[in-house]
């Protein structure tokens, strides 16, 4: 199964890179990053549903997107979204 790449950060978004990847401004926010990759590897969603979730959350915060806490606050929305929607009794 290909991997699909995460969408790429809004333009005016002031968010510090290395090798195009955001940089983590706070622990939390790693630590976020780190549960989305274990969640992924666990199989609760794939990547490919994880991307279009994030670009959706994205979408809705679009020009509110302007610093590593806005992102990663969109990321957190994002893994919340994707378990709270797996994990509900049927």
């Amino acid at each position: 199964m290909k991997s699909r790449s995460l969408p790429a950060l809004p333009a005016d978004c002031q968010i510090q890179q290395h090798d195009g990847e955001p940089v983590f401004e706070a622990p939390w926010q790693a630590r976020s990053f780190a549960m989305a990759v274990q969640l992924n590897e666990a199989g609760l969603f794939t990547w490919s549903e994880w991307a279009d979730e994030l670009s959706a959350q994205l979408a809705r915060q679009s020009g509110q997107i302007q610093t590593a806490t806005h992102y990663y606050t969109a990321w957190q929305a994002t893994l919340e979204t994707l378990v709270e929607s797996r994990l509900k009794p049927v």
